[in-house]
């Protein structure tokens, strides 16, 4: 990580830039990170595991003082993503959730429109990357997924537990099913 910030930035690429500009990054030889999860991708005569990034158009990346400044040329990028007039600041522990997430194999995806729109219960988690925190606990088919909101990209993301590792502390107005264990 750089010694000047502790923060991360963000950069917004062209659409299916993602690969190609982290690959930019590594011969720069600056700090970034690219989430990528595994998706079947289908065609209409065939089907294949490819890695996808998981926020599209998104790369995390941690450069020094002199370094920022050859970011925006590299074929691809479109901009560093601002907040109140400067760059976006992205926590580390920020960057260290997502990768325990993905390594220690979550299922993780992008929230569709209707996801997400009405007050989730509220649990705090047993074990894992959460551990001891309070989260919004969204109910699809019977599964339990926490909803991870990252504010300047407006993304959030589904990440599903099990549900013996979450324990309600506050109930939303709706009859979920989820609990009828508990």
């Amino acid at each position: 990580m750089s010694e000047n910030d502790e923060h991360w930035k963000l950069i917004y690429t062209r659409s299916r830039q993602e690969k190609k500009v982290s690959d930019w990054l590594v011969k720069y030889q600056i700090e970034h990170y690219l989430p990528l999860v595994r998706t079947l991708r289908m065609w209409s005569d065939r089907k294949k595991w490819v890695d996808m990034p998981l926020f599209n158009g998104y790369i995390f990346v941690n450069p020094d003082a002199n370094q920022r400044d050859q970011i925006l040329p590299i074929p691809g990028v479109v901009k560093f993503i601002r907040h109140n007039g400067e760059d976006a600041k992205v926590r580390p522990e920020t960057i260290e959730l997502i990768r325990e997430l993905l390594e220690k194999g979550y299922n993780v995806s992008q929230v569709d429109g209707s996801e997400g729109s009405g007050p989730g219960d509220r649990a705090k988690v047993l074990d894992g990357p959460w551990k001891g925190q309070e989260v919004e606990v969204l109910e699809s088919a019977g599964e339990a997924y926490v909803l991870v909101t990252f504010e300047h990209i407006e993304y959030s993301l589904k990440v599903r537990l099990p549900k013996e590792i979450l324990q309600l502390t506050q109930k939303s107005g709706g009859n979920k099913s989820l609990w009828g264990h508990l």
